[in-house]
């Protein structure tokens, strides 16, 4: 099993050099070949998915959360988002 999982490992990383985004994906800090694969997983590779930042974020799930009520205003970390990627991100 072990022979078989680095063949895997082997094979994705070839597949995954492919991509034109890989510079960005492996930039990320902590991030190698199969988180990258991962993460580019979660993401899609289709580049007008994401209107901006914000939004890809967003979809991440670490954009803070604004909360204001009259004089008060707090930012807080937002709870909602895809939790594959948040665990890909965080491995």
């Amino acid at each position: 099993m072990n022979r078989q999982v680095a063949e895997l490992e082997t094979r994705l990383a070839d597949r995954f050099e492919q991509h034109p985004d890989v510079d960005i994906y492996l930039s990320m800090p902590g991030l190698g070949d199969v988180l990258g694969a991962r993460a580019l997983d979660e993401f899609g590779d289709d580049p007008d998915r994401y209107s901006t930042a914000k939004s890809r974020r967003n979809y991440a799930g670490i954009s803070p959360v604004t909360v204001a009520s009259g004089r008060k205003r707090a930012v807080l970390a937002r709870h909602v988002g895809n939790r594959r990627l948040h665990n890909a991100m965080y491995q």
